[in-house]
């Protein structure tokens, strides 16, 4: 059994948003958890202030068996297994945890103020002194849902040795994974397929609020399977009444096709050229299974657990001062949703060399299909909001699936690339000595390099291909253990005083992370405020020194070129290459002196000192790359200080 619960910290009362003159009404007044809580208040330039998503819990079974056989036969060594995992959770945070654009973590509310607002004060921070924000939302009653799911995998491999010098490794694996459901059914996505325009509702374009009494509300949401099942009533209240019963409309329990042909075919094999060297290649398919995650928490969507959202409101009465009928904001889910894929294949030898050294060189390769990623499905086509026509017309009015705002869809439609060769030298423990040399030298490119990633075009996604940032071009890893060479025995008096001192330690260094200039305000007119990036002129490096900067205006230090950077017309998505900036590496030095005293019997004393950053060398923090902010292209942190720990053991 697994469980969480996160309750939010109360004494004092430093939550509570009564306490700082808050008082703007809810749109969802009833049914809040605190309902005396602060919002969450995110301002473009300024660190967030996170009322959080909490209190939540989720808890649930775990229930694995497992079964695995091995037969021998001549020279084959067949293994099969079998895996059955019932498992699941008690969801009371069917949220996103952290807040995204649009849309709230935050029961109580949250609030966009970003530079861009048409009739703002042209600076976030003076939108947010006149109460103008840009997004606000808030969820409605919270849902619980017990999500479930039993998976099944089943291998079988056969390891081959035809001759005393070659090896042949062959198998193939088939896992049966269907997407998790509710118990209760209480969960809901939005379907395009399931959408009809002649029903939709009308949106007011002044507003973009929907105009009372017009189409079909909910058009285009299903509840999964046929109907609530029996006891529904007991934990879902709109179960008990048959008002929203017209909306199973045949999509599966799980919301998404069940995949039963997920094969994994794999084969390698290993051969002794001579006694120094061993060639070796392998290839195989391989995927994984999405498991509970924010963007496929469905039981937080509308009728279950409604959220709103309002554009370009006043913070003083976000809903309005009457009471408004809003466009639901909905996370959606992908109704095919492969399982994510990687096609992997790799070659290379080992070789024994003198000295007791062994030197390991390894190429890989990697294909990666269907990964997870979001893409706002409701978003308007580049450029849309600046049309002379579109003047003055509320987004909501020009989107093209009516009566809702950002629409979230989690779709499995990611692909990645990965090339990299990985060497590695190293001499086995002897004499008192042994050192670990690995190097890595690779090339990671995708399109979704995390769950959450969002592509900033809906309608094409081929600017969002670039090198990963997960990319670490260069990673180089070193270890060692060394017995210092006096009195190693340790069989006299002296010995165990002046000997048995050990020093060990391991050093890293490995290329930085990415960075890609853009910014939150739509530029490009397409109604949200996902990242959207800017121009790229050239000379990404031109002036830059790459120093520590002491911030604007202070020196002319800078990591990349400011100017190579220019805000895109309006209407447009910029032509900045995804992740282009490589920030700065990293290095990392820790050594550690061991000393063991010999008592009598198995009793012992180890006296240790481990120093991490032994050297005190700094890392530089990350360059800004928020175009927005006066430091635009600097480095203005570090971090890295020396660390030293003493301890003393007593072994018996």
């Amino acid at each position: 059994m697994d469980e969480v619960y996160i309750n939010v910290f109360r004494d004092g009362g430093l939550f509570e948003r009564s306490r700082y003159g808050i008082e703007y009404p809810y749109i969802f007044p009833d049914d809040k958890e605190i309902f005396d809580k602060i919002p969450t208040i995110s301002i473009s330039d300024f660190s967030e202030i996170d009322g959080g998503p909490y209190p939540a819990s989720s808890l649930g079974p775990i229930h694995l068996f497992t079964n695995n056989t091995t037969w021998i036969k001549g020279r084959h060594t067949l293994r099969g297994g079998v895996a059955l995992e019932y498992s699941g959770e008690d969801d009371f945070d069917q949220i996103n945890v952290q807040g995204v654009p649009g849309g709230t973590n935050n029961q109580n509310g949250r609030f966009e103020f970003r530079n861009g607002r048409p009739d703002g004060a042209g600076l976030a921070i003076g939108n947010t002194a006149l109460g103008l924000f840009d997004n606000y939302a808030e969820i409605g009653q919270r849902a619980l849902t017990k999500w479930r799911a039993l998976g099944v995998d089943l291998f079988i491999q056969d390891s081959w040795r035809p001759t005393s010098d070659l090896t042949i490794e062959g198998g193939v694996r088939w896992a049966y994974w269907p997407p998790w459901y509710g118990l209760d059914n209480n969960a809901s996505s939005f379907y395009e397929s399931l959408y009809d325009p002649s029903r939709a509702v009308q949106i007011d374009p002044g507003n973009g609020q929907v105009v009372a009494g017009t189409g079909d509300r909910y058009n285009g949401v299903s509840l999964p399977a046929g109907g609530w099942p029996d006891g529904a009533c007991q934990a879902v209240d709109i179960a008990c009444s048959d008002e929203f019963d017209n909306l199973f409309r045949g999509v599966p329990r799980g919301m998404t096709e069940t995949h039963a042909n997920v094969f994994e075919p794999r084969l390698g094999f290993s051969y002794l050229v001579n006694e120094q060297t061993i060639v070796k290649a392998s290839v195989g398919v391989f995927h994984n299974r999405v498991t509970l995650n924010d963007a496929l928490l469905l039981g937080g969507n509308p009728p279950i657990q409604p959220m709103i959202a309002v554009q370009n409101g006043t913070a003083d009465a976000p809903g309005g001062t009457e009471a408004g009928n809003f466009p639901f904001v909905m996370t959606a889910i992908d109704p095919v949703f492969n399982h994510p894929t990687s096609y992997q294949w790799s070659a290379g030898f080992q070789r024994e060399l003198p000295f007791s050294f062994t030197l390991d060189m390894t190429y890989v390769g990697r294909r990666g299909l269907y990964l997870q990623r979001e893409r706002n499905i409701n978003q308007l086509p580049e450029g849309t909001l600046d049309l002379p026509e579109n003047e003055g017309i509320h987004a909501n009015a020009l989107r093209p699936y009516q009566g809702f705002g950002v629409i979230r869809l989690a779709e499995n439609a990611g692909k990645s690339s990965y090339h990299g060769l990985q060497t590695q030298l190293e001499r086995r423990y002897r004499n008192g000595f042994k050192i670990s040399v690995a190097y890595t030298l690779s090339r990671l490119k995708d399109n979704a390099d995390d769950k959450r990633n969002i592509i900033f075009n809906t309608y094409d996604d081929s600017g969002y291909w670039g090198i990963s940032g997960r990319d670490r071009t260069h990673v180089v890893a070193i270890s060692y253990i060394y017995d210092l060479p006096f009195y190693r025995d340790q069989n006299t008096m002296l010995g165990n005083v002046l000997g048995g001192w050990q020093v060990s330690g391991a050093t890293f260094f490995g290329s930085g992370g990415r960075g890609w200039p853009g910014r939150g305000d739509d530029v490009a007119g397409v109604g949200d405020s996902t990242g959207q990036p800017y121009d790229y002129l050239g000379g990404l490096y031109d002036g830059a020194n790459g120093q520590l900067s002491e911030g604007a205006g202070e020196d002319d230090n800078f990591y990349f070129n400011p100017n190579a950077f220019a805000r895109p017309a309006d209407g447009r998505f910029g032509n900045a290459p995804r992740n282009l900036i490589e920030q700065p590496g990293f290095q990392q030095w820790d050594i550690a002196l061991f000393k063991n005293f010999r008592l009598n019997g198995r009793r012992g004393l180890q006296f240790r000192a481990e120093f991490f950053n032994f050297p005190n060398h700094p890392n530089l923090s990350g360059a800004q790359t928020n175009p927005d902010d006066a430091n635009f292209g600097r480095i203005t942190g570090k971090g890295g200080e020396r660390n030293v720990q003493l301890s003393l053991r007593f072994n018996f």
